[in-house]
């Protein structure tokens, strides 16, 4: 009887508990720098839209709120890919001395692209006391220079998935196509 009692509590003690919806705020690092990165803004906007849509109310960073997340972001080139060359659009030009049409055909060419792998962390912790709640990451590959790795597409990609499983246990980072 005793182990089973020893058993529950512990399994209680391991479970995460529940994070109900009220206030938070925001912070982003990237890249391991606590300076402003160029995208924290871009970053901070999409993660308070998947806390939003969560019923939580974010708040400005500098106020006080029930919850603090901590975001960290780190991007990292991993190797060249074969990306789609960009072709040009139809173009028609008018002059004085006669109309000219410009159109681009199909090609098969291909650019080397680096492979942008980001990895976004969550930490999710009590504004009182600094205790952690919970804490998640994600991870997603995209062809750089691409709509696809926008920090817009991208933080909002990896903020969604994360924010929708809180407060459930993450046994590594989720792979995000």
């Amino acid at each position: 009887m005793g182990i089973w009692v020893g058993i529950v509590a512990l399994s209680a003690a391991l479970a995460p508990g529940p994070v109900p919806p009220g206030t938070v705020t925001v912070a982003v690092v990237e890249d391991g720098s606590a300076d402003e990165a160029p995208d924290a803004a871009t970053f901070a906007e999409v993660v308070g839209h998947a806390f939003n849509a969560a019923d939580f109310l974010v708040l400005p960073a500098a106020g006080a709120s029930r919850y603090r997340a901590r975001v960290a972001i780190a991007h990292e080139a991993r190797g060249l890919v074969d990306a789609p060359a960009q072709t040009r659009g139809a173009d028609v030009g008018v002059a004085n001395w006669g109309a000219g049409v410009s159109i681009a055909l199909p090609t098969r060419k291909q650019n080397l692209q680096a492979l942008i792998v980001t990895r976004m962390t969550i930490t999710l912790s009590d504004w009182r006391d600094g205790r952690v709640l919970w804490t998640g990451s994600a991870v997603t590959a995209q062809v750089g220079g691409t709509p696809g790795n926008a920090p817009a597409v991208v933080g909002a990609k990896l903020a969604d998935a994360l924010v929708a499983r809180i407060p459930a246990v993450l046994d590594g980072p989720l792979s995000i196509p």
